[in-house]
């Protein structure tokens, strides 16, 4: 039996959040009309409809949870979309189901250069979205040699078909990380692409292979002319988010409370800030960098503001009227905290015009939504 904590012994209080809060960087739940009328009114770059229509674009990783919100912008964007999918013994992809007949998928294995070669060939794709990684961070610790080979050895395989192929491709773009960041030193955040001023300190395998992604798109474009788009991607959340992700531990738990079906939250580090960000914005800006050609260089995509596990927690309580005590449980926390991440956006604001339009509010309540609509992904475990 696990013995669970109290959520009041675990919050530590820490001056450099309280000097961040007073600059605005710091969501909290009690202000949280400040921070949405911030919202109001605000406008993005969206991508050119012109640009993409017809394009031939092939997502790795389409299956997955941004992979399948990717597919469905560019499909409304006129795409013909392809993605490559892993083998499984029974053929369900809940993610992308809804999307069947509108794209094409090709069964694959990315750290085989020979098959992803062979698509490359077939299908003459104009974009490239690289998306196929094992995300999850535990899982690194867990499985760190399985992690390394297929987030690194595939990206290498899929750069060096993009150098063999070498016709009509315009963009490959690869979803790397804000993991790559890594253990910040407080008085560096908010966190900017320059490395002189925020250099990678990776604190788990999962973020040295996303540093390794970054630095292979960056050689095969200046050794090669490889068209690449380099994203850092902070945490982007939504509906279809994996169940074992922070975000969606709380929204399952959220509905099985309102269900009735459990009294209490558990959670893992609740003093852990992140920058959350909705995934349609995170897609949204692999597409618009794309288009915009950002070859070689780093975008931090991100929403320019963090906010602790706990007081996530305590807007959701907020947004549903629970009264519900939360505890820590022990064996949820990582070998290796990342405590601090919130990235500044100023830089692709600044070359491209996007910005996040979606709150956290929305980030909320689309993503109870979702396992409200999927009764059967409650009450499952997930560390």
């Amino acid at each position: 039996m696990i013995d669970l904590i109290p959520l009041e012994k675990v919050i530590k209080e820490n001056p450099r959040v309280e000097e961040l809060e007073k600059q605005g960087y710091i969501i909290k739940p009690e202000k949280i009309d400040s921070y949405l009328e911030d919202f109001k009114g605000r406008t993005t770059t969206l991508p050119n409809k012109e640009y993409w229509n017809e394009k031939i674009v092939l997502i790795t990783g389409i299956s997955g949870f941004a992979g399948s919100h990717l597919a469905e912008q560019l499909l409304d964007l006129g795409c013909e979309v392809h993605g490559t999918i892993r083998r499984h013994a029974v053929p369900m992809y809940e993610n992308i189901e809804h999307l069947r007949g509108n794209i094409f998928l090709h069964e694959a294995d990315i750290t085989s250069a020979e098959r992803i070669l062979s698509i490359f060939e077939e299908i003459q794709p104009n974009a490239v979205f690289h998306l196929a990684a094992e995300s999850f961070v535990p899982t690194s610790f867990r499985e760190p040699v399985r992690v390394t080979h297929n987030n690194i050895i595939g990206t290498i395989k899929l750069f060096e078909a993009a150098r063999r192929f070498n016709s009509g491709l315009e963009s490959l773009q690869v979803a790397c990380s804000s993991e790559q960041y890594g253990l910040v030193d407080p008085r560096e955040v908010p966190v900017t692409e320059d490395l002189k001023k925020n250099p990678f300190r990776p604190r788990s395998v999962y973020g040295i292979s996303k540093c390794a992604t970054e630095q292979i798109a960056w050689l095969y474009h200046n050794s090669y002319g490889v068209p690449s788009i380099i994203s850092r991607g902070f945490n982007h959340e939504g509906p279809r988010r994996g169940i074992q992700f922070v975000t969606s531990v709380i929204h399952r738990q959220i509905v099985e409370i309102l269900e009735n079906k459990r009294d209490k939250f558990v959670i893992g580090n609740p003093n852990a800030i992140r920058d959350f960000t909705h995934v349609k914005d995170t897609v949204n800006a692999y597409i618009i960098l794309s288009e915009k050609k950002k070859f070689g260089e780093p975008f931090n995509v991100c929403s320019g503001k963090g906010i602790t596990v706990a007081d996530y927690v305590k807007l959701a309580k907020k947004i549903y009227n629970i009264d519900a005590d939360v505890f820590i449980d022990p064996q949820r926390m990582r070998p290796s905290e990342v405590p601090l991440l919130i990235g500044l956006n100023d830089k692709i604001f600044s070359e491209t015009g996007w910005k996040p339009v979606r709150s956290i509010v929305e980030i909320i309540k689309e993503g109870v939504e979702y396992f409200q609509a999927h009764p059967e992904m409650l009450g499952i475990e997930a560390h």
